[in-house]
């Protein structure tokens, strides 16, 4: 899911490039953080990240 241009769907039923996740995957491992996805069948996909606190 976080590679670039890699999408769940091959088909027309979603807009998009592919890109988004990749970005936001950069964004937060460059700014000290972690991102990762749970899924569950039927129910759906959480995407979680953390981010260290800066004083």
């Amino acid at each position: 899911m976080f590679l670039i241009f890699a999408r769940a769907h091959n088909d027309a039923r979603y807009e998009g490039t592919g890109i988004g996740l990749a970005t936001v995957k950069r964004i937060v491992e460059r700014l000290g953080g972690r991102i990762w996805m749970e899924s569950e069948p039927r129910k759906g996909s959480t995407l979680y990240f953390t981010l260290p606190v800066w004083k």
